[in-house]
């Protein structure tokens, strides 16, 4: 008896097989090449975007940089002075804004001590949209660096010394009317005259002289006119506010109730509190001046530290606030000089001899000098650690 047989399927071709496995490797190679293609996509969108934050990051640090080295370069002396004329310490001025490239950093100032100051710089960039901002912060300590001068009397001279007429030479420490940072800088009373021993003294009239005369070793001292602490008679004159030649000068405040022109040669501060003329900008301005050669200073006022590297000769009416250090004579000319703080003569030429006559008054002044010191110095970083990034 014969089965009956079930129909066999027929055979798959091979190239039924080749053509199936083709699609299949067509579908790898798009899935792997969309995954390349994408991780490329991804991979460069985060190296633009590392690019992007890293630029703004760095521009930002630039310009908290930018701000913190031109508040230093264009550093406010008037700071310098205690209050209420300066900062109280612990103090913060947040006033300054700088701009570079529409890049912003303002500027924080902090008095810490009476001679230490941190300046803070916060600086901000961005491209176009807030949420593409950065900011970063740095910081310095900085520390004023002024001479330590303490004058042994209103005059100080190496060489002979001459008052006569109606002059007057007091060591009482006085206060310059209207000056309100004088109870912060309180001293003491000191000599009219300190004199080199030897020199000879001639006094016209013992009412002249309020405060004696003193014979001190350190008014004969070379040292005295060119060595002040940390400071030195060529660090002075390299950091003068003004350098002017030898020759004939009459000094005036040049500003407004709120601007001091302080580009003009002849404007030396003011030392005014009130008057028809009174130029309130001016009042904080204690120039350094630096005059080369013989001087002849006729009328005017000024406040400051005033060098002179020759003679001195004072005529007309003239008044000065801080201290005066010539290197050769002071002379006082036909006319009315008032002084508050200090003159010192270092007589370095032959037969030298100072001469006070007239109407000329000279007031010991701690206050004066004192301001005039600090309100002069110069900003310099401190030893350790002066700079720091802080984000």
């Amino acid at each position: 008896m014969n089965r009956p047989t079930r129909a066999s399927k027929p055979a798959a071709s091979p190239r039924s097989l080749r053509r199936g496995m083709a699609l299949l490797i067509t579908l790898v190679l798009v899935v792997l090449l969309a995954v390349l293609s994408t991780g490329a996509i991804m991979s460069s969108t985060v190296e633009f975007r590392e690019g992007r934050n890293s630029l703004v990051e760095q521009r930002a640090f630039a310009v908290a940089e930018y701000g913190l080295n031109a508040e230093i370069a264009t550093w406010d002396r008037g700071r310098n002075l205690p209050p209420p004329a300066g900062m109280a310490i612990g103090a913060i001025d947040s006033m300054n804004v700088f701009v570079a490239q529409q890049d912003t950093a303002k500027v924080y100032i902090q008095r810490l001590t009476t001679t230490a100051f941190l300046v803070r710089s916060v600086g901000r960039a961005s491209i176009g949209s807030a949420q593409l901002e950065s900011q970063r912060e740095t910081q310095m300590l900085v520390r004023l660096a002024y001479p330590t001068i303490v004058p042994g009397g209103a005059i100080v001279t190496a060489g002979a010394l001459e008052v006569r007429g109606s002059a007057v030479v007091s060591g009482t420490n006085s206060q310059p009317v209207g000056w309100t940072q004088c109870p912060q800088l309180a001293g003491r009373d000191t000599f009219a005259i300190s004199i080199a021993p030897g020199q000879s003294a001639s006094i016209q009239k013992p009412e002249m002289v309020i405060g004696g005369v003193y014979r001190d070793p350190a008014a004969g001292d070379s040292n005295t006119y060119v060595r002040f602490g940390t400071e030195s008679w060529n660090s002075l004159v390299a950091n003068a506010d003004l350098k002017l030649p030898g020759g004939t000068y009459g000094p005036r405040p040049a500003g407004s109730s709120a601007q001091c022109l302080t580009s003009e040669a002849l404007n030396w501060g003011e030392p005014w509190r009130s008057g028809a003329s009174y130029t309130a900008g001016c009042r904080d301005y204690f120039p350094l001046i630096y005059i080369d050669g013989p001087t002849t200073i006729s009328n005017g006022r000024g406040q400051g530290i005033l060098l002179v590297n020759g003679d001195l000769r004072l005529t007309g009416n003239f008044e000065w606030y801080g201290l005066i250090i010539v290197r050769d004579d002071i002379v006082k000319g036909n006319g009315t000089f008032d002084l508050w703080g200090s003159a010192m003569a270092a007589n370095t030429s032959v037969n030298d001899n100072n001469t006070f006559n007239g109407n000329s008054t000279f007031r010991y002044s701690t206050c004066a000098i004192e301001s005039a010191l600090r309100a002069s110095a110069i900003l310099t970083r401190t030893r350790d650690r002066a700079w720091v990034q802080l984000q």
